[in-house]
Formats: structure tokens, C-alpha cells, sequence
């Protein structure tokens, strides 16, 4: 029979694989509704489903090629990878490169909280092997292209200070060749790998109509979203020692993580405060994170917190960041590397942009309650290492303009 020739049996073909659609959206709503990036994964399915129930409203016949051209099948192996790893926390996110033809690369699946990302090919293990010899039309990147431009991009975006691990995951085999040279670049491999002598030159010469989930046109963004430079000493990663900052260290030696949250003060930030307190002291926390650990801290920070202390602090406050100034390892600033070159915004200021650099350079987790600087530089494509803690100010001066929530009540009754 000719290729012209039509399979009566494919608008049959595509309604079974408009209901593989569904299936997936119900096990992501369900399954991976906390996943970030979760839309983006269900509005690609239904643009999959979109495109098969198109084919079965047109007058022309479906031909086989049609269903084959369907990303549905990528779009499951992604969602097998979510099932089957440890703690999944993204589904294709975005991070930046520095240069080059591509500038940013769509991680498919992140796990571990960042440690691991994961890559899902579906293509045939022939289909790979044409395009890595150059057996390819379109100028098609090899798997191994692929491979070096995930590496690059994970030593820019570090994970408590190490690039996170990349694992290739083949749905449809890969060639024992392949295998070998991206394990050597240091790529994970998940997957069934083929010896070579299993492919037959009409299988190394045959054409793949099927794709995996890497797109040039998700890939291509503007230039000014373009990674920062991560300082070479990467690896130096320290889980012996914490970074305290400004706003960690008054949390620490406030009278209200100390017993005097029992208060109604004049300001309502205060407030808020010591009814977080209240409710979940901060102290306790920091104490545990504190443990056995080495406290440093950066010589702006210190003098900057020390400065807020002799201001606003009274008798109590103050004898406790002396006993707090006897344990901190107090460092010079590095005003240098990828965090020091983040754009200023209104949450990222030249002093808090100065102490985090300084953290960053040394390898060390920040422990910190500006979330808002965290969260800035995540959009400027930069994670920062850091334990988040809730706020607390200095209050001991407010205690004596403020009413006891026990006098309240019985003012109350």
C-alpha cells in the first residue's frame, strides 16, 4: 500500500490518545498540584489534546504521521519522571545561561529542592543516534549538545553552592556509544542501554518522526535575562558553619523572642509580631539551627546591627548581643561574584546585596527573615542558599509604653 493510502483505523488511534490526555491532567491536578510550574505542564497537555481533536474535526483523513507529531507521549514520560522521583519541586523551569545561541534552558523536571534536575528524552535510541552523527535535517541538536549546554547552565544556577546533579532519563533505549560519552561528561543516566551491535544500519539510517520535551522555540529568550557568573569555588559548600544577618541576629536578641511577647505595643508591625511569637516563637528554632554550628557574619552587618542595638535596644537586648557578639566569626565583605552583580530594586539594596554577596562568596547558608530579598534575586534567575526565618524588631524600649496582655484582659472583664 501506498503512504498516501489511509489507516481507517487512526481517528480511532487519536481518540484513545485524546484520553491518555486526560488521564494525565487528572493525575497532575491530582498527584503534583504543589509542583511549580504545574500550569505550565497541564496548559501543554491541553494544547496536545487541542491539536488531536482538531485532526478529527477536519475533512481530511488522519494519517499516521499526524499522531506522531503529538507531544503527548514527551509530556507523559515527563510526568513518570515526577512520579518516581524523590520530592519533585518544579516541572519545566526556566534558568538562564550567559551566552550563546541558546540562552536559557527549560529544566523538565527539578527534585531534591533544587539538587537534581532531570531531563526526559523520548525519541528513539536510532533517532539519537542519527542526529549525534549528523544524519539530521534542521540542524537538530544532539543529545550530547544537550547534555554540555544542561551542564553549563547547572554550574551557573548552584545548589547550596554545588551545580546540581543532571539525569538524562531515555524512555525509548539509548545506544551503549551515547551512554558512555555522556556519563563520562557526567550525566546520570536512567534508562535501557543498547550495545551497538544491536543497531543495524537500517536502524541507525532510519528517520524518527517522534520528539522529546526540548524545544528550541521554549529555549530562545531575550538577552538581558542572561546568567550571572558563579565565583569558581563553587564546591566550598560549608554545613559547619551559618551566616547571620542583620535581621537574623536582631530576631535573635530581642526581648520578644526572649520572654517579652506578652504585649500590647504602640505600633502595629509590633503587634503582628509578638503575636507570631505568640504563636510560634523563634527562638527555640534558631537555637536548634545554631547548634554545634560556626556563626559568622560580615563585618557591614555587624557593625550595621551593632549600631541598631546601641540605638534602639534596651539593658536586656544588649547583654545579649554581647553574649552573641562572643560567638560570631565576624569576616570582611566581598562586595564580588554573581550576587554582588545583581540589578538594585526596591528589595535589593547596595547593603543587603553586600551582606548576601558575602555569604555567597564564603559558601556559607545565610540565615535570614528577608524573604523579599530571596525572592528578588530568584527572579533575576538567582538562588540564594539561606534559611528563612520569620521577622522580630528590637522591642525592650516599647515595654514601657505598652500594656501587658494580662492587665488588658482584666481591664477587658
Amino acid at each position: 500500500m501506498s503512504k498516501e493510502v489511509l489507516d481507517e483505523d487512526l481517528p480511532g488511534l487519536v481518540t484513545s490518545k485524546v484520553r491518555d490526555g486526560e488521564k494525565l491532567l487528572l493525575q497532575v491536578q491530582c498527584q503534583h498540584a504543589s509542583v511549580e510550574g504545574r500550569k505550565k505542564l497541564e496548559r501543554r497537555i491541553r494544547s496536545e489534546m487541542k491539536f488531536l481533536l482538531k485532526l478529527l474535526e477536519t475533512k481530511t483523513a488522519v494519517k499516521k504521521e499526524h499522531i506522531l507529531s503529538s507531544n503527548l507521549y514527551s509530556l507523559a514520560a515527563v510526568i513518570n519522571i515526577l512520579q518516581t522521583c524523590e520530592n519533585p519541586t518544579a516541572v519545566f523551569k526556566p534558568f538562564s545561561l550567559e551566552n550563546g545561541p541558546i540562552n536559557r534552558i527549560e529544566v523538565d523536571v527539578v527534585s531534591q529542592g533544587g539538587a537534581v534536575w532531570h531531563k526526559a528524552v523520548a525519541r528513539k535510541a536510532e533517532a539519537l543516534e542519527d542526529i549525534s552523527k549528523g544524519r539530521s535535517s534542521c540542524g537538530q541538536k544532539s543529545v550530547i549538545d544537550q547534555a554540555a549546554a544542561y551542564l553549563r547552565c547547572a554550574r551557573l544556577h548552584p545548589h547550596l553552592f554545588s551545580p546540581p546533579q543532571v539525569v538524562f532519563h531515555f524512555f525509548n533505549s539509548i545506544s551503549s556509544s551515547i551512554a558512555n560519552k555522556l556519563k563520562k561528561l557526567g550525566i546520570k543516566i536512567e534508562g535501557d542501554v543498547r550495545p551497538m551491535e544491536s543497531f543495524s544500519e537500517s536502524d541507525t539510517s532510519s528517520s524518527d518522526d517522534s520528539t522529546d520535551s526540548y524545544d528550541d522555540d521554549d529555549l530562545s529568550t531575550d538577552k538581558s535575562e542572561a546568567a550571572i557568573m558563579f565565583p569558581s569555588h563553587q564546591s566550598n559548600f560549608s554545613s559547619s558553619r551559618l551566616f547571620l544577618d542583620i535581621t537574623c541576629m536582631v530576631a535573635y536578641v530581642s526581648s520578644m523572642t526572649n520572654g517579652g511577647a506578652n504585649f500590647r505595643f504602640p505600633k502595629a508591625i509590633y503587634n503582628q509580631q509578638a503575636e507570631w511569637e505568640r504563636t510560634d516563637p523563634a527562638k527555640p528554632k534558631l537555637d536548634l539551627l545554631f547548634r554545634d554550628k560556626e556563626l559568622v557574619t560580615s563585618r557591614q552587618a555587624f557593625n550595621d546591627f551593632q549600631q541598631l542595638v546601641d540605638r534602639m535596644g534596651g539593658p536586656g537586648e544588649k547583654k545579649r548581643t554581647q553574649e552573641l557578639v562572643e560567638r560570631l566569626h565576624v569576616v570582611e565583605d566581598a562586595p564580588f561574584g554573581r550576587v554582588a552583580q545583581l540589578q538594585l530594586t526596591s528589595n535589593v539594596k547596595p547593603r543587603s546585596r553586600l551582606i548576601f554577596s558575602t555569604a555567597d562568596q564564603l559558601g556559607i547558608v545565610i540565615v535570614t527573615a528577608n524573604t523579599g530579598f530571596v525572592r528578588s534575586a530568584a527572579s533575576q534567575g538567582m538562588e540564594i542558599a539561606h534559611y528563612a526565618h520569620e521577622p522580630r524588631v528590637l522591642t525592650e524600649q516599647q515595654e514601657a509604653v505598652s500594656v501587658p496582655l494580662e492587665k488588658e484582659d482584666k481591664h477587658m472583664e
